[in-house]
């Protein structure tokens, strides 16, 4: 069985910075397991030197051909902000420095600017006219907002999520992916269990008429960093674990027990199947620091007789007391 892959647009040398408009390039697919499936790094740069306001970095999505936008982990106040980042598989590079063009401060009820200690933002999705955000530590929420940051709503937590003494998110292992679908279905995923779950049972959670909940069990010693969506079923989940270890899963619902509105978890649940294609254990001289977030790039240009497609897939890690770092990797899918 194959899946047909979304968002796939081929620009000429793929160069991320380029200005033309996106051609729509025929679907590719890829086994439903994600065999075949392989990603390696390409490419680091940093980005905000020397920009106080940037802080730390903990999402980014794409927003157009060499578009992003980003958001900042703390508030001081909290900021999003957006930059060019270019990119080109001729080299395999990024090309430039990125640049932040512009950006706003993410704002509270009654258009009032957060206080410091009101969120720790986790991811940004763009989402029609503005963006989705996500909030993990102290304060759990998941927002949305507009152009320039102003509150429009905030979505509902199904009750066994709602942070209580004995259930629901929790601290560090709460909110911390964010995905948007192909139908701009909003996907979150925990860093592990809620309360009162297994601390390595992490949920993802769909948004829709009727939401769905499955199951995704983190190795042993990582917690779930970041999610994006691949397809409907299908996702990219970025696990992080001690020092700058990091890997990549290539991950389904399709299969996994639906646990949608399910309390506690017994355990014995199946979950989602994944499989890992890239870790930093294979790159040790990677300057990984704390791997936090990922965002497609664009899809290279096709070889009709090639038997895989090739597309940009761009992380960002943050640390403190030194500047973010994106790093580039080449993600291949069997067609």
């Amino acid at each position: 069985m194959k899946l047909r892959l979304w968002g796939a647009t081929i620009v000429g040398a793929c160069v991320l910075g380029l200005t033309s408009p996106l051609a729509v390039q025929p679907a590719s697919a890829a086994p439903a397991s994600g065999a075949g499936v392989s990603a390696f790094f390409t490419d680091s740069t940093t980005i905000g030197d020397g920009l106080p306001t940037v802080n730390r970095i903990a999402g980014l999505d794409r927003t157009g051909n060499g578009s992003y936008v980003m958001i900042s982990e703390d508030v001081l106040p909290a900021r999003f902000f957006t930059a060019n980042i270019g990119y080109t598989s001729v080299t395999a590079a990024f090309t430039g420095r990125p640049r932040i063009n512009g950006g706003g401060t993410v704002l509270g009820p009654w258009f009032l600017p957060m206080l410091p200690g009101q969120a720790q933002f986790e991811g940004i999705r763009k989402t029609g006219g503005g963006y989705t955000v996500v909030s993990g530590g102290n304060h759990q929420f998941i927002r949305q907002i507009g152009p320039i940051g102003q509150v429009l709503r905030d979505l509902p937590l199904p009750g066994h999520w709602r942070p209580a003494s004995k259930s629901g998110v929790v601290g560090q292992r709460g909110l911390t992916g964010l995905a948007v679908g192909p139908q701009g279905q909003i996907s979150v995923l925990t860093a592990g269990g809620l309360r009162q779950d297994a601390a390595r049972s992490a949920r993802l959670l769909t948004f829709g008429k009727t939401n769905r909940e499955f199951v995704y069990r983190s190795d042993a010693n990582k917690v779930a960093a970041d999610v994006l969506a691949i397809n409907s079923t299908d996702f990219l989940v970025l696990e992080r674990g001690p020092g700058t270890l990091a890997n990549i899963f290539w991950t389904t619902t399709r299969g996994a027990t639906s646990v949608t509105n399910k309390k506690k978890l017994s355990g014995r649940e199946k979950a989602m199947t994944k499989r890992r294609i890239f870790s930093t254990t294979a790159t040790p001289h990677l300057l990984t620091g704390n791997m936090s977030g990922l965002a497609w790039g664009n899809w290279h240009p096709d070889n009709p007789f090639a038997k895989s497609r090739t597309r940009t897939l761009i992380a960002v890690s943050e640390n403190a007391g030194s500047p973010n770092r994106l790093h580039s990797f080449e993600v291949q899918l069997p067609k």
